[in-house]
């Protein structure tokens, strides 16, 4: 009797490991009316060309035209699924939790968590090719809120410091404003190309840049979002980039903009250049005049304690890491990089968690012919020294695993492709037995 109590209990435990395994592994189905007076201090064309890669150039927007070289890479077959992390090392139950979603959300482009409705809102693309955006309630079930089955392209979610959520379409282009968590809904702003993100200055005045095809204009609202109006054109400010760069390709060295910061402290504008010509660019006259505080056109901002410092995130493979700016200083300097530890360089998203600080590190799938396999979330007790956290991969071919953080009030989301995961937010207690990675040399 008790053989067979044992014995039925061990069958027991295979089925629950099985069905955790099959619960954890689902596979994944599938201009300026305003001019600038001077610029600061700025690489030539020809710098530019000494330094191009003989492998094809980043490129990330889904509103672009790829040469046939990105058609090449960008067709590899996909790896299947994305596991789970393979390292956990937050300690706690869910720092491998997936968050249970529908099977119509097949692609998550973006997450962004509006406080004051308690919910996680996702722009995603169905497996019918639909444009939807889906929300997820504090303690309830995923729900769609809206959906566009014309047009191509994504559907992008943002929101200022109030709390206003713009959703966005591209292909048509079309800005929408919503004041009430998405319950309605108006059309502000089309056929402008795509915002990258928003900022605002607490104050009415509304910030986004374009990231279009050889389009790089910053729009500003100076009505919190309600009108929208080119504010400045980078193209005509830096003319020497607005032009190609490589026979039979159209792209110009000075492509499209990626980040917005408007620094409150400071009173300082922020604006990151994409493609080639890569650079962040400060105004601290409200774009009268401009200079480059770094050389990399960064797709992630979070503000940093201490009110003055901003964490950057870097948009290029084998580049620039993680920069830290001081405002007060007009200085940036980088504190983590990739390259020696087998990280993709790629930065969407930044949180600041109670003075913690998280990183999502992703990969590009038509970016050049070798595989980068590690991807994943480093986390920093300060912001100057960064540990490994959520490793993915390896990778053994070309993927894209964009990875977008959302904090909520007691965990933090991440979203990887078409999965969402949850983990508890880390404490300064949690750093002090780990192992940091190693800083870069200062300059």
């Amino acid at each position: 009797m008790r053989r067979a109590t044992i014995f039925a209990a061990v069958i027991g435990i295979l089925i629950l490991a099985v069905s955790v395994f099959f619960a954890l592994y689902r596979p994944e189905t599938s201009l300026t009316n305003r001019r600038a007076i001077s610029v600061g201090h700025l690489p030539s064309i020809e710098d530019l060309r000494g330094n191009l890669p003989s492998s094809p150039l980043p490129e990330t927007s889904a509103t672009s035209v790829p040469s046939s070289s990105h058609d090449e890479v960008a067709n590899a077959p996909s790896i299947g699924y994305l596991p789970p992390p393979n390292r956990n090392l937050s300690g706690s139950v869910l720092g491998r939790q997936r968050v249970p979603l529908p099977d119509a959300i097949s692609d998550i482009h973006q997450i962004y968590y509006h406080t004051p409705t308690l919910t996680l809102f996702m722009s995603v693309t169905e497996p019918d090719g639909r444009r939807s955006v889906w929300k997820l309630p504090e303690d309830g079930k995923a729900e769609r809120v809206l959906s566009a089955g014309d047009g191509v392209g994504e559907v992008s979610v943002f929101g200022d410091s109030k709390g206003v959520m713009y959703l966005q379409y591209d292909h048509p282009a079309r800005l929408y404003r919503s004041a009430d968590g998405l319950k309605t809904w108006n059309l502000v702003l089309k056929d402008y190309g795509s915002f990258w993100n928003i900022a605002d200055d607490g104050a009415g005045n509304v910030y986004a840049g374009t990231h279009d095809w050889n389009r790089a204009v910053l729009y500003r609202s100076t009505d919190d979002g309600l009108d929208w109006e080119p504010f400045v054109d980078f193209q005509q400010l830096l003319p020497q980039f607005a032009k190609t760069y490589r026979e039979g390709d159209d792209r110009y060295f000075l492509r499209h903009l990626h980040g917005v910061i408007y620094d409150t402290h400071e009173h300082q504008l922020i604006v990151g250049t994409g493609d080639v010509a890569r650079f962040a660019l400060m105004s601290p006259d409200d774009g009268r005049t401009w200079r480059k505080i770094w050389d990399e056109g960064f797709t992630a901002a979070v503000p940093m304690s201490g009110g003055f410092r901003w964490l950057l995130g870097p948009d290029q493979l084998h580049g620039h890491g993680l920069a830290v700016y001081d405002a007060a200083t007009g200085a940036a300097r980088e504190v983590w990089n990739p390259i020696p530890y087998g990280y993709a360089g790629y930065v969407y998203s930044l949180l600041d968690v109670n003075g913690i600080y998280y990183a999502a590190i992703h990969t590009e799938a038509n970016e050049v012919g070798e595989v980068v396999p590690k991807f994943g979330i480093i986390a920093s007790p300060d912001g100057e020294t960064w540990y490994p956290f959520l490793e993915y991969g390896p990778l053994t071919n070309h993927a894209r695993t964009d990875i977008w953080l959302a904090q909520a009030p007691t965990y933090v989301y991440a979203s990887i492709n078409g999965v969402l995961y949850a983990f508890r937010p880390l404490d300064q207690e949690w750093f002090q037995d780990k192992t940091p990675f190693a800083p870069p040399p200062r300059s």
